[in-house]
């Protein structure tokens, strides 16, 4: 799990930062929560709807709700890690800011307090 943490960590443009849904580090693009592991074996990753239905179907995808912009990676093995890592890649592109904008940071102190307290997170 370590390794898979460095490999997102990695992706240019990604900011490691607590998670608004739980108390575990999560990976943040442009103020926006991208990718944060759900348990040893699953990492939950927000792409848009369009990237979703682009996926197919795969075993090692479980989709949430219909309307939901997550999905969950089984990253129990090496090709379900990579599959987690290329889809990572995905979402930090599809929410990285316009050219000549900076990034928005990722929310701390009372900021984070209030979106955990809003999504139920630790």
């Amino acid at each position: 799990m370590a390794a898979l943490r460095d490999r997102i960590a990695a992706i240019a443009g990604v900011i490691e930062s607590p998670s608004m849904f739980k108390d575990d580090v999560a990976y943040w693009v442009d103020g926006t929560e991208i990718v944060h592991f759900e348990s040893p074996t699953a990492v939950d990753i927000r792409l848009t709807k369009a990237e979703i239905r682009a996926l197919g179907n795969t075993p090692l995808v479980r989709r949430r709700s219909t309307g939901s912009d997550w999905i969950v990676v089984d990253v129990s093995t090496a090709e379900g890690a990579d599959l987690a890592v290329e889809l990572a890649t995905r979402a930090t592109a599809v929410h990285l800011p316009p050219d000549g904008r900076t990034a928005d940071p990722p929310p701390t102190g009372g900021r984070l307090r209030s979106l955990r307290r809003f999504h139920g997170g630790s």
